[in-house]
């Protein structure tokens, strides 16, 4: 699987990033050394310079690093065609045991990848450059993520045995009644979707309430905590109770099917409103303490306005994709 272009725009993206932020880290470690903003020396100009070229490397890494997710799964997708059993990315994903962490290790650094390239946005727009060192440092410990991240990737790809069968989509998501291994079965007795709604309805209102004004520190800790753990719970909720109306089959559940022409591509707008909607929001809160730095009140402000706009505009979106086919069933007389 390693000669397959989908395998090898993989492998480049990830070795590429990873090339990048270890040539960065040597950056990062004499800005932790010596830093000194106050300073007009020869060795303080030339480090300001060479942080201007070193955050440009980490912000070029962490986009491939971004965009190696789409390759992940188009690769998935790809080695369904050859791997036996495969239906699709789901079952190629679970061929052997690097697939699904490497998804899940590529999903939770979005977040932790984003928020850096907000850092240094925000470091720009002042004139005093206060979040260089702190920048800097969160970069020496996303180097190991980056890492780790590239290390399942090739593992998977170089653990792939097209003549070993694997399973497909309707055994993985499978309730276990029906003798699926049920990855994503909620918990028993807990109805999913009344929680993912009330934290949806919770995460909407702080929003709304904390647009245009100073900050709170409970609602901010409500969207802070709420946006992540409602990215966790939005995904339990598409694969066991949304994807079934959405195929119109109650025995199928899956959420990688959802990208597929079959579905009408609904995959894209959903996931992309869900990604949006949560880091908007959790980026805003977790900006908060960074506005009392020089400089940055102003910035961190707009940020906030502009994050709580996207919030606002794509939560609703996510929401409306999520509960369109299951009212649309319930209106048709469905039960």
């Amino acid at each position: 699987m390693l000669a397959d272009p989908w395998a090898i725009a993989l492998l480049v993206s990830g070795a590429a990033a990873l090339l990048l932020m270890a040539l960065a880290a040597v950056t990062a470690c004499r800005v932790l050394a010596g830093w000194r903003p106050d300073e007009d020396s020869a060795r303080q100009i030339a480090l300001e310079d060479q942080t201007v070229l070193a955050a440009l490397l980490v912000r070029y890494a962490l986009l491939l690093q971004i965009f190696s997710l789409v390759l992940l799964l188009g690769a998935a997708t790809s080695f369904a065609g050859v791997l036996a059993g495969a239906m699709c990315a789901a079952g190629a994903l679970s061929a052997n045991s690097f697939g699904l962490p490497a998804l899940g290790v590529k999903l939770a650094a979005v977040f932790l990848y984003g928020f850096w390239l907000v850092l240094h946005g925000l470091d720009l727009r002042s004139e005093h450059r206060p979040l260089v060192r702190p920048a800097f440092a969160l970069l020496l410990l996303l180097l190991p993520l980056v890492a780790t991240d590239t290390l399942l990737g090739v593992l998977y790809l170089a653990n792939l045995q097209p003549d070993i069968v694997t399973s497909c989509c309707g055994v993985l998501f499978a309730p276990r009644s029906a003798g699926g291994f049920s990855l994503f079965d909620p918990l028993p007795g807990l109805p999913l979707p009344v929680p993912f709604l009330f934290l949806a309805t919770l995460i909407l209102l702080a929003a709304v309430r904390l647009r245009g004004r100073p900050p709170s520190p409970v609602l901010d800790i409500v969207l802070g905590l709420g946006c992540p753990a409602f990215f966790i719970l939005a995904l339990l909720v598409i694969t066991n109770d949304i994807s079934p109306y959405i195929y119109a089959l109650p025995s199928h559940r899956c959420p990688f099917d959802l990208f597929d022409r079959a579905t009408g591509y609904i995959g894209y707008p959903l996931y992309l409103s869900l990604f949006a909607a949560t880091f908007a929001g959790a980026s805003a809160s977790w900006v908060v303490p960074l506005r009392g730095r020089p400089g940055l009140a102003g910035p961190v402000a707009s940020y906030r306005h502009q994050a709580f706009n996207l919030l606002l505009t794509a939560l609703p979106l996510f929401l409306l994709l999520c509960l369109w086919h299951p009212a649309a069933y319930v209106l048709r007389g469905g039960e």
